[in-house]
């Protein structure tokens, strides 16, 4: 495309190409301060080597749930099935020493965790090590329902109770420390990218999911334009192109359209 090469950047489920001649240079976003009156697509102002910058979070303007969100939302939701694993076993001692039926998941794979974890990807080997570390003591303290139920019916209720006193500190405890541990370990993988570029005549910060490559970009024109039927903010982008080489799409960012987004009032350096 006319001879400038681009650099291009995973952004949720996307690939964004920004011109390489704007682009001064990629880091791992740190803690981003937040002003007052920011729009919802600015992250506040992105400090690097003691400059201010205004972070645009281009999850955002492409209609998405900002990736520190949705990191946010995952921790809440481990914590929730922790939680939930807590009063699975307490609810299974209630239905022993009630003497009633115990209606809960008993399958590891039907649970609300399990129906998550079962069905999670990751690409971070680290966070893969540490995830399979589940799958033991969470299949165990399933079957302990099983083995409840079994106790039961044969008439020895307080057998049943013992076991599940030995299990809360026992397999339980297991099963809370992996949760503790996964949440460690997604907290150290998650690391947005901040890149710096020059929008008219001034620089601010797009904050993108991943940096993939500097690449030369193939126009893609016609009716085989996926910009002419697409949910996306269109307004953002200055046309659709591919990855030399790739059948993969890269939206190409219209930088004169981001800097008016990065000029809005609330924007560190405005008024």
């Amino acid at each position: 495309m006319d001879g400038t090469r681009f650099g291009v950047f995973q952004v949720s489920s996307h690939l964004v190409g920004v011109p390489a001649d704007h682009i001064h240079e990629m880091f791992i976003l740190g803690d981003v301060r937040v002003p007052p009156r920011c729009p919802a697509y600015q992250r506040g102002a992105a400090v690097l080597r003691g400059s201010v910058y205004p972070a645009i979070d281009l999850r955002v303007c492409m209609g998405h749930v900002s990736a520190r969100t949705e990191h946010e939302s995952l921790l809440a939701q481990l914590s929730e099935r922790e939680e939930d694993h807590r009063r699975w076993l307490a609810e299974l001692e209630a239905s022993v020493r009630e003497r009633r039926p115990f209606t809960l998941a008993i399958d590891p794979r039907r649970c609300k965790f399990g129906l998550w974890y079962y069905a999670f990807e990751t690409d971070d080997p680290v966070l893969r090590g540490v995830l399979d570390e589940f799958e033991r003591p969470h299949a165990e303290i399933h079957a302990l329902a099983s083995e409840v139920e079994a106790l039961q019916a044969a008439g020895r209720g307080d057998e049943a109770v013992r076991r599940i006193a030995e299990a809360r500190t026992g397999l339980l405890a297991s099963l809370l420390d992996v949760f503790q541990l996964t949440r460690a370990a997604m907290r150290e993988a998650h690391k947005e990218i901040g890149v710096t570029v020059e929008l008219a005549g001034r620089r601010a910060v797009l904050v993108v999911d991943r940096a993939e490559a500097v690449a030369d970009l193939e126009e893609i024109g016609g009716p085989d334009d996926p910009l002419a039927n697409t949910a996306l903010p269109v307004e953002l982008f200055a046309r659709m192109a591919r990855w030399r080489g790739s059948a993969a799409p890269v939206l190409v960012l219209d930088l004169a359209q981001v800097a008016r987004l990065g000029a809005a009032p609330g924007a560190p350096g405005t008024t």
